[in-house]
């Protein structure tokens, strides 16, 4: 439990990875390509955050799509009583 913890291995990688991310940064000329987590720890990324489920890829699909349509003109005459997605 503490390993997931406040003061647990993914509390230290997140805080080491915004470390060295904001201090390589600091020193990058003008219009390089900035350093990311996926480039200081590339085999702690998806223990940090891990990739979204299938489950979850298709309600974020769903959802993008259904604000797509909300933002058609007159969509609102043709969505009505559909699962409308507060945006």
């Amino acid at each position: 439990m503490l390993s997931d913890g406040y003061i647990g291995n993914k509390a230290v990688l997140i805080a080491l990875s915004a470390f060295a991310t904001g201090n390589l940064n600091s020193k990058l000329k003008q219009g390089a390509t900035p350093f990311k987590i996926q480039n200081i720890l590339p085999s702690m990324v998806d223990y940090i955050s891990p990739p979204p489920t299938d489950e979850e890829k298709s309600a974020m699909v769903q959802t993008q799509f259904m604000s797509l349509l909300q933002r058609m003109p007159g969509a609102d005459k043709h969505l009505k009583g559909k699962n409308e997605v507060s945006t």
